[in-house]
């Protein structure tokens, strides 16, 4: 009998032991219900520095404090070179979880080779009725959601008073009053308008301005749409006053060879009396309080008798985040996607960075006094076109900017400039 206890016992234990190895090895070989909820998403932007860079820092780093089971992880390179690493990411695959791009053209190829996540179905939470009116609209594709916005820009006319003042000549506000600006001011020596030409997208808001003026809002869109022509009559007489505008010295000396930052720096010394570019140099303009308080903003002179008018614009929302369609946490990346695109309209608002594309409630006693002014003169818009090298993207966009580089070095005729843009892809 104490055989058979003996036996009994030992028995109980084998089992117990292997039952213990067993939730051993189960324990060991899986993952923790704590470790299987830590996430890591890539995020990809271009703002190794500027104004909404620290905005991001600071965004990323609360996130990451307030979630530790999701960490947002950064990469950062400058515009051209972002273009080029998201393209060529895209073609490979090797997307990050969320990443900023351009809407329109520009996003198009990704979302035709099936790169980008559509968001509609995580939309139906009132995020939709957060947005502004329209600012979905060039980050639509077949009637599908592939991008959330943070911030809208417009082509701005900053026009510094005092050179005007001081000089006795008067703000233009139409063609043939910009004609005898210019020539008034560099009769005194004065380079009359500033561009950074080796940025090639700089010289093109000129362009792109003149054929607004000329062609109006429809006519641009349909030919960037591949609905109208470019060798339409009013494309040929918007390159031909670029051209005139050149050759009557218009732009600051060696234009071609500086670049943005550059010919910005001259602006903001007080030197330049005129600068057409984004509303988000509005925010530059700190770096030089002095002449910040004698800049105003205008709209771009109109062409009387053409078919476009004062309260057209050239700009629009196109910035834009997208989430890549083959990351491996999709509701956590729009999830931060939102919080993401919706912080940095409102807080890039306060600061003076960008125009808000989410409906935000700030003290606008506290916003930028030349932001407040683009907004205010934009409330009057009849109509908006996006800077033509965003909207048609890759290629065809690099073939326009140099085609109005081409345009300034007088190399083509506003005909020729016109044939070729016609024979654009799109």
């Amino acid at each position: 009998m104490k055989r058979f206890w003996v036996l009994i016992l030992a028995l109980f234990l084998v089992f117990a032991a292997t039952a213990c190895s067993s939730s051993t090895k189960e324990s060991n070989s899986g993952t923790s219900p704590a470790a299987a909820k830590k996430v890591n998403l890539k995020l990809w932007t271009i703002w190794p520095s500027g104004d909404f860079k620290p905005i991001r820092d600071e965004l990323v780093d609360k996130w990451n404090k307030d979630h530790p089971d999701i960490h947002v992880d950064v990469e950062s390179a400058e515009n051209d070179a972002y273009k080029t690493k998201v393209q060529t990411a895209a073609a490979g695959d090797g997307l990050p979880d969320i990443f900023f791009s351009y809407g329109a053209g520009f996003s198009k190829p990704f979302v035709d080779g099936g790169k980008v996540l559509a968001l509609d179905e995580y939309l139906n939470d009132g995020t939709k009725e957060k947005l502004t009116a329209g600012s979905l609209d060039n980050l639509t594709y077949n009637s599908k959601v592939y991008g959330l916005p943070y911030t809208m820009w417009l082509g701005t006319f900053f026009v510094n008073q005092e050179l005007f003042d001081k000089n006795n000549i008067k703000v233009p506000t139409t063609y043939p009053e910009l004609l005898e600006v210019v020539k008034a001011f560099r009769a005194k020596g004065i380079d009359p308008m500033a561009v950074g030409g080796k940025d090639l997208w700089t010289s093109e808001f000129y362009h792109n301005i003149f054929a607004l003026r000329e062609g109006g809002t429809k006519l641009n869109l349909d030919a960037l749409r591949g609905k109208a022509s470019f060798e339409d009559a009013a494309f040929a007489r918007a390159a031909e006053k670029l051209q005139e505008l050149a050759k009557a010295d218009a732009f600051m000396k060696g234009y071609m060879g500086l670049s943005r930052d550059e010919s910005e720096a001259v602006f903001l010394a007080g030197k330049i009396p005129m600068y057409y570019n984004g509303s988000w140099f509005a925010k530059s303009l700190d770096a030089a309080p002095n002449v910040k308080a004698k800049v105003k903003v205008m709209k771009f002179p109109i062409i009387e008798g053409a078919a476009g008018n004062e309260n057209e614009w050239i700009g629009g929302v196109l910035d834009t985040f997208m989430v890549s369609s083959k990351t491996k946490y999709p509701e956590q990346a729009v999830q931060f996607l939102k919080y993401l695109t919706e912080n940095l309209s409102s807080e890039g608002y306060k600061a003076g960075a960008g125009l808000p594309t989410w409906k935000t409630k700030v003290d606008e006693s506290k916003i930028d006094p030349v932001l407040k002014d683009v907004l205010a003169a934009f409330n009057k818009s009849t109509g908006v076109v996006p800077l033509y090298d965003l909207y048609l993207g890759g290629k065809q966009g690099e073939t326009h900017m140099n085609l109005v580089a081409k345009l300034l070095a007088n190399k083509i005729t506003p005909q020729e400039f016109g044939v070729q843009m016609q024979a654009l892809e799109r």
